[in-house]
Parts: C-alpha cells; sequence; structure tokens
C-alpha cells in the first residue's frame, strides 16, 4: 500500500505541471455551467430566493490516493432588495495532501434595466494546506516532515447578467492575505472568467453555451467550453472541451427544484503513466433552486 501511495505522489510531482492537478479544486471541474455560483459568487442574485449545490468529482479512477474532491456552494437570497448571503466549501485530496476552504459572502444587484443586472459580491475566509509527507517514507529525510498551513483569503467578484438570456462574469474568488518567502507552503491567487447563454431554437429545444477560464499565479490559464441541447428544458446531453486536450460528456436533468448533473471526462491523446493511471475522470453535480430550476 505505502509502495503504491509513494508511485503515485512521486509521480504526481513529476507531471504536475502538465497535468494541473495542483490546487485541484481550482482549475478542473466540468460542470461550470450548471454550477456558475460555484465560481462566481455574484451570479447568486440570479437565484433571487436561493440555491444550494454540491459537486464531486473522482480523478484518475482505481488509483489508491487519487485526486478526489468536494464542492458546496448555498446562498439564501433577499429578492426584494436583490440581496444574497452565501457560503463556499471545498475539499481537495491527492495522495498525502489535503486542501480546504472556506468562505461567507454577501452580492448585492443593481437593475440596469427591465431585465439586466450589475452584481457585485465580496467575502472572506480561511484556506488550510496539510501534507502528511512522512507517510510515504518516514526515513527518508525528503518526507520527514508533514506541513500544516493556514492562511486568510477575500473574494471579490462581479457580473453582468440578463434574465433568463446571459452572463458574464469576472471573480477572484482566493486571494491570499499572506506572502511570506520562508513558508513551506504558498497558497496562489485564483481567478475565473466565466459566461454562459440559452439560445431557444424552437419551443422544445434550446442550446447552452458556456466558458470558463481560470487562472492560477504561476500557471498558464486553463480555457473550457461546453454546448449542451436541453428538450423541454428538462434534459441535456451535450461535450466539453478544454485547451490541454481533455474532453467530456455531460448529461443534466432538471425536475421542480432539483437539478442533477453527469460528466465523463477523458483524454484520448493521453500517453502520461498510461499503463499505470487512468485519465477517466467522474462528476456528479447536485443543485436546488428556490422557485425552480431554470437552464440558466
Amino acid at each position: 500500500m505505502k509502495t503504491t501511495i509513494t508511485y503515485f505522489f512521486l509521480a504526481a510531482i513529476v507531471f504536475l505541471p502538465l497535468s494541473t492537478v495542483y490546487a485541484q479544486h481550482g482549475v478542473s471541474y466540468n460542470q461550470f455551467g450548471q454550477l456558475r455560483n460555484s465560481f462566481n459568487s455574484s451570479f447568486s442574485t440570479m437565484d433571487e430566493r436561493g440555491s444550494f449545490s454540491l459537486l464531486g468529482r473522482s480523478q484518475w479512477v482505481g488509483v489508491e490516493g487519487s485526486p478526489r474532491s468536494m464542492w458546496f456552494t448555498g446562498n439564501i437570497g433577499f429578492e426584494r432588495s436583490h440581496l444574497s448571503i452565501g457560503l463556499d466549501v471545498k475539499h481537495a485530496a491527492m495522495g498525502v495532501t489535503k486542501e480546504s476552504e472556506m468562505t461567507a459572502y454577501l452580492a448585492k444587484a443593481v437593475r440596469i434595466s427591465e431585465d439586466e443586472y450589475l452584481s457585485l459580491s465580496m467575502g472572506g475566509g480561511l484556506i488550510y494546506f496539510q501534507g502528511n509527507f512522512n507517510q510515504l517514507d518516514a526515513s527518508d529525510p525528503t518526507f520527514r516532515d508533514n506541513i500544516s498551513e493556514t492562511d486568510g483569503v477575500l473574494s471579490i467578484s462581479t457580473s453582468y447578467y440578463k434574465k433568463d438570456r446571459y452572463y458574464f462574469g469576472v471573480s477572484m474568488p482566493r486571494f491570499s492575505l499572506v506572502k511570506e518567502q520562508n513558508r513551506d507552503y504558498e497558497f496562489r491567487n485564483l481567478y475565473y472568467i466565466t459566461g454562459g447563454a440559452v439560445f431557444e431554437l424552437d419551443r422544445d429545444f434550446h442550446l447552452r453555451p458556456s466558458v470558463l477560464i481560470t487562472h492560477l499565479d504561476n500557471l498558464d490559464p486553463r480555457y473550457d467550453v461546453s454546448l449542451l441541447l436541453f428538450l423541454k428544458k428538462q434534459f441535456g446531453l451535450g461535450m466539453g472541451v478544454q485547451n490541454q486536450g481533455d474532453l467530456s460528456a455531460l448529461m443534466h436533468l432538471y425536475f421542480g427544484n432539483f437539478g442533477v448533473g453527469y460528466s465523463y471526462q477523458f483524454n484520448a491523446g493521453s500517453t502520461t503513466l498510461n499503463q499505470r493511471i487512468s485519465t477517466n475522470t467522474h462528476e456528479i453535480g447536485l443543485r436546488y433552486r428556490l422557485g425552480g430550476m431554470g437552464l440558466l
């Protein structure tokens, strides 16, 4: 067991810059169109009465110590004042490392026309990193010391949207308050650009394109694009693609106030550790929206 964990962790270190697994929950989710509030909290004002979502991701299925993450986002809306108060909680684990984050926020929207809004959100919280490296090999001085770091973070985001038609936003959900050169682990600032729209093809069919641009300090940006075709605003099928070559099949089902999403991600051209590690990744997303689900 220890040999498997050691092999996986060392391999992850070697290929980390190529696969952007670093800070997993910050850079790699396929259902960004379904769970828009998770990437930009100012979008929470679009859910005028409130909403709750949960996303689970399992990467490199079948490998011990492979990346796994959970992301919860919830908000309560105050419809008359266009206010929203919310909470964002993330947890990611890979091998012997774990990273957790909790942020609370307040969002306010301003109406600029009959159905167009500008929204701004601000918040703050804590992020915690734990690395139990001596589990790899306690006799090796390289892995002798464990790491435990806690940092305060600020979040700010803004967006422009038209109800049930389109949205666009920019967010910085993780801005580190501490910058010390002698720390064992330094948290990277995180930035998102998100956008989406709904196009009515006819009474029964709608298209929903979505885009997400993710950037972590000192890493190349990641670009994700997805397109889903919905039948009667209840059942959607689609595909996603990103600039590192990953593809994903997407399926969404909406009924009443609930939404369920599933994605299967793969990389047909990947040869990285092909004999040892599967690149297949599964995601399951759940969403509850007061007042009923919508395509945006």
